[in-house]
């Protein structure tokens, strides 16, 4: 059965799991959930996604929400598929643990400073008059660049942000990364003060699986 994103095409969080469906090629179904008449509200979708939030996940009479969730489900299921080793061997202690770190940097250091900037760029594109916090901006600017200089120590020694292979985790930050530039009028993740994080974010931006989403997700029944 082919499995089924219920959500919005260019949404976010869509982006982040059609990026993993593209990396471990699974074929999917995106059936559009229109916020606009608040279906993501309907009983039935409350039923799904008890936060009424997209997306979620159809997989054969089985659901699931939260994206990052998802991205490791899918990369679990179909592990022999696609690009190889996306999530750990979970009988690797060691690896499993670094992976649980790496999930934590995403979701911390990461994702908890820039979404205010991709609420930021959120809140321009409902309203051309919108009236930006420079000074907030400015501030969470500066917290992200500490986060980054973390980040430029963990890839100095590793080629990605759990080891040597690259995970979801990795992918994961992609969606929302590519947002900030659009809010500070440059990408801070592309510094050469920072060699390799901008080695690691370039590479990751030219992946195939983000080039296919990042203008929208849209439903891919079959690949070659």
């Amino acid at each position: 059965m082919t499995l089924t994103i219920h959500g919005v095409g260019m949404s976010t969080c869509a982006k982040r799991v059609g990026i993993i469906l593209h990396e471990k090629q699974i074929p999917f179904i995106l059936k559009h959930v229109d916020l606009a008449t608040k279906q993501h509200k309907s009983p039935g979708h409350l039923e799904k996604q008890p936060f009424g939030q997209v997306p979620y996940l159809e997989d054969d009479r089985f659901f699931l929400f939260e994206s990052r969730a998802i991205g490791k489900y899918l990369a679990t299921k179909y592990a022999g598929q696609g690009t190889q080793d996306l999530v750990p061997d979970f009988g690797d202690l060691q690896a499993v643990a670094k992976f649980d770190q790496a999930s934590s940097i995403e979701a911390f250091d990461f994702e908890g400073v820039v979404f205010p900037f991709v609420v930021e760029w959120f809140m321009r594109l409902r309203n051309p008059e919108h009236v930006t916090d420079q000074a907030s901006i400015t501030k969470q600017a500066e917290i992200l660049e500490g986060k980054l200089d973390g980040y430029e120590r963990i890839l100095a020694k590793q080629r990605y942000l759990a080891g040597d292979n690259l995970t979801v985790v990795d992918l994961f930050h992609l969606p929302h990364g590519t947002i900030v530039p659009t809010v500070l009028a440059k990408d801070p993740l592309d510094n050469q003060k920072r060699p390799n994080v901008a080695r690691w974010w370039k590479e990751l931006q030219a992946r195939p699986s983000w080039l296919a989403v990042k203008d929208g997700v849209e439903s891919k029944e079959r690949y070659n």
